[in-house]
């Protein structure tokens, strides 16, 4: 626990909390469809870190939201310093000094990275004079803030676009920071970050508070919150149930807390995975950002997990496999009605019964405005359309409530739009997305990745049911523990080299994560 840690509620003479709190929430209550916030009261200090743990849907983000300006109350306030606090938009949130960081990135991909570090910048941190010098202090500046994060690497003129997601995540942090804001508002910051990324962040987070920055820290990592936070307040069904020192809790408790009962975190034993067919063969695959030749094979009715630190190439590795990245050499095989197909794009793996979940799946995967039905369907509209193309809505509402209730996707409706369900419950339309078109070998990136501990048992527990019933997993996962307890196998990368293969017997953390390192001597 941080040496710093101190409580909003209580103080003792001469302590930190005799300041006002640098930002407090009264009665705050907000509805959309239903009610999200309930009566909402929350204190946090100026100097320390206050963790805000709960379910999907439990009413955390869009509190994050109010306190920044992208969402206004129904009732209740907010005091900034003491002071009347109702931001209208980010900007005015930004003049008062409050900065959000959210994992719905807000960069755009077609800048540069310095420019996206400078959208936001105060007054005092933007380059002036001719425009020769601006852009000199602007690489200057946008260096200093890269390097803060761990990016020394990046080159400020580098499109956003390039970047992997933790990159990006970290380019989203590293502007919030340089925003000099007195209150930081962090939604999800690790969520796509390696567990020495995440440290470093930590550190970050620390010498904030230590100069005096107040930082409100939203996870569902509850290893990370208990580290790094003095406080936390758990909310469940938008209402503050718990708010406590974070040394009087333990990951059992939030949970419990959280979830209304107790849940078990360990993952079942099995038996390792019998010797099956092969479904999928992967031979020599090599692509420009995949340059070292990588051989694998998944067999049917496996879960085979794809370790490694970010940018090691997993995320590229399963967009070679579904066809989006042109291959320069290899071979991706199928085994489909017992013949094998060779796969050359993305048509042929849909075909082929493959889909893919991507790691954003804000940008790559759900189509916000849109609702649960068409997110679902989308892939296989020829399964509920008649013989002249026009979709058939009987075929989709049994169809969609089929996969809703067996996924247990919670919802308004079949038209609910995504934007407004919460991480996990997108995570599982995803899923059902490739079940509707009876995919049979699902590729699966950052699966896990925002949701809460009760959503990823329940995704845990329906990979295994699939895998149980004949399904091939690949999954790529930032979690080693996750890994670890849901896998047949793994296989590890390192600097974009296949290095090592693990089978389950042989699943130990520490080994997995020495692999992971080993090309980066």
């Amino acid at each position: 626990m941080p040496q710093s840690a101190t409580t909003a509620n209580a103080a003792e003479p001469g302590s930190r909390e005799r300041k006002p709190p640098a930002i407090a929430a009264r009665g705050i209550c907000k509805s959309f469809a239903t009610q999200v916030l309930r009566n909402v009261d929350l204190r946090i200090a100026a100097g320390s870190i206050h963790g805000l743990v709960g379910e999907n849907g439990a009413g955390k983000s869009t509190l994050a939201k109010i306190m920044v300006g992208l969402e206004q109350p129904d009732s209740g306030s907010l005091s900034l310093a003491g002071a009347a606090y109702q931001p209208r938009s980010t900007s005015e949130s930004l003049k008062a000094g409050v900065a959000l960081c959210t994992q719905e990135l807000s960069l755009i991909d077609d800048l540069s990275i310095a420019d996206n570090l400078l959208l936001p910048a105060s007054s005092a941190a933007r380059p002036r004079g001719r425009a020769r010098i601006r852009r000199k202090l602007a690489h200057q500046y946008a260096m200093q803030s890269l390097a803060r994060v761990g990016l020394e690497h990046a080159s400020p003129a580098m499109r956003v676009g390039r970047l992997s997601l933790a990159e990006k995540q970290l380019v989203e942090v590293a502007r919030a920071l340089a925003t000099g804001a007195a209150l930081l508002v962090l939604d999800e910051p690790t969520s796509a970050l390696t567990a020495p990324q995440a440290d470093r962040l930590h550190e970050i987070l620390r010498e904030q508070a230590n100069a005096g920055v107040a930082v409100i820290y939203v996870s569902h990592r509850l290893g990370d919150v208990l580290e790094v936070c003095d406080h936390i307040s758990v909310l469940r069904d938008g209402e503050v149930r718990l708010t406590s020192s974070s040394d009087e809790l333990s990951e059992a408790i939030l949970i419990r807390e959280m979830a209304g009962v107790d849940a078990d975190l360990e993952a079942s034993e099995r038996n390792a995975v019998a010797a099956l067919p092969v479904h999928l063969s992967v031979q020599e695959l090599r692509t420009a950002e995949l340059p070292h030749p990588i051989s694998f094979e998944c067999r049917w009715g496996e879960i085979l997990g794809i370790a490694g630190l970010a940018g090691s190439g997993r995320t590229e590795l399963l967009r070679a496999i579904f066809g989006l990245d042109k291959r320069l050499g290899g071979v991706v095989r199928l085994h489909v009605d017992g013949t094998w197909v060779e796969l050359h794009s993305t048509r042929q793996a849909i075909r082929g019964g493959v889909g893919l979940v991507a790691e954003d799946r804000a940008s790559d995967g759900v189509f916000r405005d849109q609702g649960l039905a068409f997110n679902v369907t989308v892939a296989g509209l020829r399964r509920i359309a008649g013989r002249v193309g026009r979709l058939i809505r009987s075929r989709e509402t049994s169809a969609v409530g089929a996969l809703v209730r067996e996924l247990r996707v919670k919802s308004d409706g079949i038209d609910q739009p995504m934007r407004t369900l919460s991480g996990g419950n997108q995570q599982r339309a995803m899923l059902g997305r490739w079940l509707h078109c009876d995919a049979k070998l699902l590729l699966l990136d950052e699966p896990t990745r925002g949701v809460d501990v009760a959503a990823k048992l329940a995704i845990h527990e329906e990979l295994v049911r699939l895998r149980d019933a004949g399904r091939s997993i690949v999954a790529v996962s930032s979690e080693l523990d996750e890994l670890a307890s849901l896998c047949d196998r793994i296989i590890v990368l390192s600097n974009r080299k296949l290095v090592r293969e693990f089978q389950r017997s042989e699943l130990h953390q520490e080994d997995i994560l020495a692999a992971a390192f080993s090309e980066y001597a």
